[in-house]
């Protein structure tokens, strides 16, 4: 059986764990194929972030099983991608607007374990983060190492996020992801 909820202060070891289990450091290339996570967070960054917009967690039999994160866009997250993506915000476009133009959050990081894959989990994770944090914001932007193409196309064309733009960070390049945060009529 699988839970989506908001992690808990005991929950934080687990999410490192999985962090770094999918670092892109600790994987081998073939690994990297199926996706990886671009930074490292620590017990005390974890936690940070948890305690922000707060991280849902994917709970399969007792064990986190996967993570995502959210955080306010004036969140001191001290990671320079973060940084450069919110500089490019007035040159990168959703429907029609730019992001600048939108009240908004950042998504990310997420991670789903491994053994967990291709089972719903990210989409239960998305749709329970937005669900959490319903009429708060108009939208939600993440993004993607260029070097990652398993995770730009779950995003994509999995949970049918809009690419937004690009950005560049010390000679890697990153997708700008945008999707409404409004709760639809279901």
């Amino acid at each position: 059986m699988t839970q989506f909820r908001r992690a808990l202060p005991a929950d934080y070891p687990a999410i490192v764990q999985l962090n770094e289990a999918n670092f892109v450091a600790n994987l081998s290339t073939e690994e990297r194929k199926q996706g990886f996570l671009s930074a490292l967070f620590s017990l005390e960054q974890t936690a940070r972030v948890a305690e922000d917009l707060g991280t849902m967690i994917a709970v399969v039999d007792g064990q986190v099983a996967g993570f995502l994160c959210a955080f306010r866009k004036e969140f001191n997250s001290g990671s320079p991608v973060v940084a450069r993506m919110l500089e490019s915000y007035d040159r990168l476009f959703f429907a029609g607007r730019s992001l600048t133009a939108f009240k908004s959050y950042i998504y990310g990081p997420v991670c789903i374990g491994r053994e967990h894959r291709g089972r719903g989990l990210l989409r239960g994770l998305y749709e329970a983060q937005k669900e959490d944090l319903v009429g708060q914001f108009e939208i939600g932007v993440a993004f993607v190492s260029r070097d990652n193409p398993h995770s730009l196309s779950a995003h994509v064309a999995g949970l049918g996020m809009a690419e937004a733009g690009d950005f560049e960070v010390k000679g890697r390049y990153y997708a700008t992801l945008a999707f409404s945060a409004i709760a639809s009529d279901k």
